[in-house]
């Protein structure tokens, strides 16, 4: 678990389903998202998933439910996947309801997973993709200190562009 000043982000569990459905659920947070809405069926089995999933090596994702401290209502979700190129890199990604929109829950459990990645993980570089017309999410990842570094057609066939940030670990080496 990290915890922040005002978040818990935990493993996620199968009674968070209702949770983490009333915005996986949502078109308007679909429309960016390459998995589309998800029924109740897909939310239980991505939890299920999420529950145990290992993060030891290329390929794994660690996805963490976020919930506020205060009332323990989970307001999103982040995740690391660990990639296999570019060596020594991590995707961060995010999905927040828009429900607890405008209270910096996304910036600081993002700022918390990065710094996890950084710090706990040893990583020497995170990335972040997302749409292009996303300006939230873009102006998400500029807040954090990511550097807008490629944009181009989304590879998963939904027709957009695709940005792409990194952000490099300050205590990393650099080549």
């Amino acid at each position: 678990m990290i915890t922040t000043k005002r978040l818990h982000l935990r493993r996620c569990l199968p009674s968070d389903v209702d949770a983490v459905l009333a915005y996986r659920s949502r078109e308007d947070v679909a429309e960016h998202l390459s998995a589309g809405v998800w029924s109740r069926e897909k939310t239980l089995t991505e939890l299920e998933t999420y529950a145990s999933a290992p993060f030891a090596a290329p390929g794994d994702e660690l996805v963490l439910l976020v919930e506020t401290q205060e009332s323990g209502e989970v307001v999103g979700e982040v995740g690391l996947v660990w990639l296999d190129e570019p060596a020594s890199t991590a995707e961060v990604g995010y999905v927040f309801n828009p429900e607890y929109g405008g209270r910096g829950y996304a910036t600081e459990a993002i700022e918390a997973l990065v710094q996890a990645a950084f710090v706990k993980f040893g990583f020497d570089g995170v990335i972040a993709k997302t749409d292009e017309d996303n300006r939230p999410s873009r102006a998400l990842c500029e807040r954090i200190g990511m550097h807008l570094t490629d944009i181009s057609p989304s590879p998963d066939g939904r027709g957009v562009n695709e940005c792409t940030y990194s952000l490099h670990n300050p205590a990393a080496p650099r080549a």
